[in-house]
């Protein structure tokens, strides 16, 4: 399982990202932009991402993701909760880029893409397997709303 290490560890190695306490729970900013946090009993954690981006994963594998909203006057997004016993470390790293990559200012990111070329590769068979993984989900859905 994946643990609040791990976690760390993937973040930290990320530009201008610190740690900090969220309600007593561990998170992590980049340019004080909240992005990824672990969440009560260490089992879960959130990513900040797109709520088209949620879906597609949480339609994909209910088991492990699902959405995390806010209720207070009105509903307000929050991000993807992962089940961390359910996921490699490898999803984990793509997660946290994913996430970092959402919050970081556009400058950083650039020049992090420029200081690791290498980035752009992973970066691209990420996208290419989350293409993949969209077409899948939506066939599902289609599926679903024809009549049998």
């Amino acid at each position: 399982m994946i643990t609040l290490d791990d976690l760390r560890r993937f973040a930290t190695a990320l530009p201008e990202v610190e740690e900090f306490i969220h309600f007593r729970l561990p998170g992590f900013k980049v340019k004080g932009r909240p992005f990824a946090g672990m969440e009560r009993g260490d089992t879960t954690a959130v990513f900040s991402g797109s709520q088209n981006e949620a879906a597609t994963a949480v339609a994909a594998d209910p088991a492990v993701y699902s959405e995390v909203w806010r209720t207070a006057a009105m509903k307000i997004w929050v991000g993807l909760r992962v089940d961390l016993s359910a996921i490699s470390p490898e999803q984990i790293q793509q997660l946290v880029e994913h996430a970092w990559r959402n919050k970081a200012p556009m400058s950083v990111v650039a020049a992090y893409d420029a200081a690791a070329p290498s980035n752009t590769a992973v970066r691209l068979a990420n996208a290419r397997r989350e293409a993949r993984a969209r077409d899948v989900a939506e066939a599902v859905h289609r599926a679903r709303q024809q009549p049998c």
